[in-house]
């Protein structure tokens, strides 16, 4: 970028890791992946609807944010996007994040953990249904369950505490 500070994105898709940096803002949004530069166009739509221009072919598709992550979905195909970094300072923010909540209403649809597990940084936690949108909330730090406190096909609240961690002891 023009003022020499490069901003770079980690992503996985599909299992598979990638580095997104920002090429260029303007004239145009470009972005680096690998040696490639793409270009991205977006055009206004209805509220969470988009239309992406990359690389001169066009995708329509639909997205919702939910605190630190955008969940993107393509065709067929829905997709979690979000910063790995921005979630470990806001946990880091108060020492240590002790529970997992619900951001939005919904249903719970695969349960990854149990209580005593330990768990490191991006590990799932419990998949949800809401909205007609799957999400798999995953750990934001290396902490062990305390307890999930919800079961598959349980219906819970915004707010709701979804899985509590073990407090670390002080030293």
């Amino acid at each position: 970028m023009s003022n020499g500070v490069a901003v770079v994105y980690r992503a996985r898709i599909d299992d598979r890791d990638i580095v997104v940096e920002l090429a260029h803002r303007r004239p145009c949004l470009r972005l680096q992946i690998g040696s490639t530069i793409h270009t991205v166009v977006e055009s206004s739509r209805e509220a969470g609807a988009f239309e992406l221009t990359l690389d001169g072919t066009v995708y329509r598709g639909w997205r919702y944010a939910i605190g630190n992550e955008v969940h993107v979905r393509l065709g067929a195909r829905t997709f979690i996007v979000y910063c790995a970094e921005a979630a470990s300072e806001a946990a880091g923010r108060d020492g240590h994040q002790h529970e997992s909540r619900a951001d939005m209403p919904g249903v719970v649809v695969a349960v990854h953990c149990e209580a005593g597990q330990a768990v490191a940084s991006g590990d799932k936690l419990i998949t949800i249904e809401s909205m007609k949108l799957q999400a798999t909330l995953v750990a934001s730090h290396k902490a062990v369950v305390e307890r999930v406190h919800v079961g598959l096909e349980t219906a819970f609240e915004r707010g709701a505490v979804l899985v509590s961690f073990v407090k670390p002891l002080e030293t």
